[in-house]
């Protein structure tokens, strides 16, 4: 099934078609130097340094670990020996940090 989205009847787009074909065989039937078009010549894209920026730090961050393997380690040793230390001030802080961002 074909849902036709331009309003046109079949027989209004075929004369529309025709009439672009031969405007097309005008252009191309003239004398003049035909101009190049961008996509002959190659598109270029000349990147920001604030995008190139952006594209190192996402290259570096896919490189990087999801867990730092050392420091959880850590944290476990000090967990297991008794002397990892809760800092209530800073755990309160972060929370309400977090809060205000919802």
């Amino acid at each position: 099934m074909i849902n036709d989205i331009t309003g046109l009847s079949s027989s209004q787009t075929n004369s529309t078609r025709a009439r672009a074909g031969e405007g097309n065989a005008t252009k191309a039937g003239s004398n003049d130097t035909p101009a190049q078009s961008p996509s002959s010549k190659g598109d270029t894209v000349k990147l920001s340094n604030a995008a190139q920026t952006l594209q190192n730090v996402e290259k570096q961050l896919a490189n990087a670990p999801d867990v730092d393997s050392e420091r959880v380690e850590r944290l476990k040793q000090e967990i297991e020996s008794g002397s990892y230390q809760i800092n209530a001030e800073r755990v309160a802080e972060k929370m309400l940090n977090f809060d205000s961002l919802l």
